[in-house]
């Protein structure tokens, strides 16, 4: 779950509270939208091979947070503030078990599914200071990567020509980069009222990612967030997200946080520069 603070001219604070499933769904809008960019350096007599890759991508972009959902059904609350917690203060304990079903929850679609899943969890952990510092990390790692050689060796095979590791690997960064393309808007950029306590920070792409190098705000703090380049072929993207505010206070459990939830669309603007 994403839970930030918002303000409205009220001035009255709320927390803002996106799924990580309705993030993810994002992701998948998002790339969908450029699909066909994807492996383009796969030789023509492999297209067939490179379109059912292409669809089983897309199908691990939009479910590659699933593992979220019986955690966000019913989840605990800060023990101390009594206020829900978003997902990069979730106990290590908790996320590893999270990525895990994550993982297993996108092999319902193939076996690049869950290996390009679980293959980003594992570089989220190897770069949080947090969570890699549990007891617990090593062995996570150590049993998820003996599970993603598994899941590679086993989609390699199907089609050893077609189905290489360059192209598990291009596969990856899609996900990485649609993943950050659809949380940053969540957790930094205004919704409309908002009163603006910050103009977001631009955010540059790794120099291997695809597609994007950089998103930033407009120059006005609204909505509307630039791309760079733009690798849409609309003029312009308007992204959508369910979401749920609750009023700033303290709660019993979720029960409680839930029933004083009301349902809002966070909107934004994508444009290109």
């Amino acid at each position: 779950m994403i839970c930030r603070e918002v303000v409205f001219a009220d001035s009255v604070p709320y927390w803002l509270l996106i799924s990580q499933v309705e993030h993810a769904r994002l992701s998948g809008y998002l790339a969908e939208l450029c699909l066909d960019q994807f492996g383009e350096s796969v030789p023509s007599a492999d297209r067939d091979a490179l379109t059912a890759v292409q669809q089983e991508l897309l199908q691990a972009i939009i479910h590659h947070d699933d593992g979220w959902r019986e955690w966000e059904s019913c989840p605990p609350l800060d023990k101390d503030l009594h206020r829900p917690l978003s997902f990069d203060e979730v106990p290590a304990q908790d996320a590893f078990k999270i990525w895990t079903n994550s993982a297993l929850a996108a092999s319902e679609f193939g076996d690049l599914a869950p290996w390009v899943v679980a293959s980003h969890f594992s570089a989220i952990l190897a770069t949080s200071e947090h969570h890699l510092a549990d007891p617990q990390a090593k062995q996570w790692l150590q049993d998820t990567s003996q599970q993603r050689t598994q899941w590679f060796t086993n989609w390699h095979s199907a089609n050893e020509h077609a189905h290489t590791m360059r192209l598990a690997g291009e596969a990856l960064k899609w996900l990485q980069l649609f993943d950050i393309l659809s949380l940053w808007p969540c957790m930094l950029y205004p919704v409309v009222g908002e009163i603006v306590q910050a103009i977001p920070k631009s955010f540059r792409t790794s120099e291997d990612w695809v597609l994007v190098r950089e998103i930033c705000p407009a120059s006005d703090a609204s909505q509307q967030i630039v791309f760079d380049p733009w690798p849409f072929m609309l003029p312009s993207i308007t992204l959508e997200a369910a979401a749920q505010m609750v009023p700033f206070r303290e709660y019993k459990n979720s029960a409680e946080l839930f029933a004083a939830a009301k349902p809002f669309t966070a909107c934004w603007e994508l444009v290109p520069r």
